[in-house]
């Protein structure tokens, strides 16, 4: 039975592949979230010879009144 509650559990760190579906930015096409990590407007951790996209770090800058992200800001 469900009582109407749902939550949306985000993951500290996810693809870019998985940041684009979640933020919406997949219509755009994969190249755009590609773009925003290598021109380091979004934070990122390398894993291995992956690049994850900090969900974390993201939501903790968001949280402290961030409101602009240009290229550069996560270099």
């Amino acid at each position: 039975m469900s009582t109407g509650n749902a939550y949306l559990v985000i993951p500290p760190f996810c693809t870019r592949e998985e940041f684009a579906r979640l933020t919406g930015l997949l219509e755009k096409g994969p190249e755009v979230v590609r773009g925003m990590c290598n021109q380091s407007t979004l934070p990122t951790v390398q894993v291995g010879r992956h690049q994850l996209v900090n969900v974390h770090q993201l939501l903790q800058d968001l949280a402290s009144g961030k409101t602009e992200f240009l290229a550069g800001d996560y270099s």
